[in-house]
């Protein structure tokens, strides 16, 4: 059953993202039909868990009422591997950023954690973070396109403001480009697809705007 549960979410992400006009959306979801035509198999993976992990799975599977991409995921978490960074936990942002962030790949190189799906080209995965919890200023050397599954949330690139985002939306981030994201007063269901160099990990780096989080919560999409 998890086979079927594994097409069916390829399936719906690919269309959401075909939806967006950004070219680099489109290309993914071209490729992720083209990995569920050739879906023969899927990766037995060690059972994985984080803190945060029930509150945005119930949240997730509110979303499922009316968002058929928020069902098949919720359909498909069961499956999923479940961690948290071990260089973010080594030093972490802040004393709860532990308790309230994990991440999961669902396709991916042999080189990352455990995956349903191997592929060396691209790797895509869920992001979870529990309410009002900061991410902060990181960069990395993959492009990648998030995928607001569930919302409100808040987003910034490099120095830039905060702008506020809602559910079913696509953020792209090219490479190494600084960005940030804070959940809203909900446990807030990311899925992302990163695409380049994929071994080299996401890192924090220094944030002159880290203190002020005030224009993060004002916008029209807030709680």
């Amino acid at each position: 059953m998890t086979l079927t549960h594994l097409s069916r979410f390829l399936q719906c992400f690919a269309d959401v993202l075909d939806r967006d006009e950004n070219p680099v959306a489109k290309a993914h979801a071209k490729r992720l039909r083209t990995l569920r035509k050739d879906l023969s198999a899927i990766q037995q993976v060690p059972e994985g868990r984080v803190p945060v992990q029930a509150s945005c799975e119930a949240e997730l599977h509110a979303y499922g009422a009316q968002c058929p991409l928020a069902r098949s995921l919720s359909e498909l978490m069961p499956a999923i591997h479940l961690t948290r960074s071990k260089s973010y936990l080594a030093n972490p942002p802040s004393a709860d950023f532990g308790n309230n962030y994990g991440y999961g790949v669902i396709c991916g190189p042999d080189s990352g954690p455990p995956a349903l799906m191997k592929d060396s080209d691209i790797s895509f995965g869920l992001m979870l973070l529990g309410p009002d919890t900061h991410y902060p200023l990181h960069s990395h050397p993959a492009d990648e396109v998030y995928y607001t599954v569930t919302g409100p949330s808040s987003w910034r690139v490099g120095k830039g403001a905060w702008s506020p985002r809602t559910d079913g939306e696509i953020i792209h981030h090219p490479s190494w480009i600084p960005h940030a994201t804070l959940s809203g007063d909900r446990p807030l269901v990311l899925l992302y697809v990163w695409q380049g160099d994929l071994e080299t990990d996401a890192a924090f780096v220094p944030d002159p705007m880290a203190s002020d989080l005030s224009s993060a919560t004002s916008g029209p999409n807030s709680k």
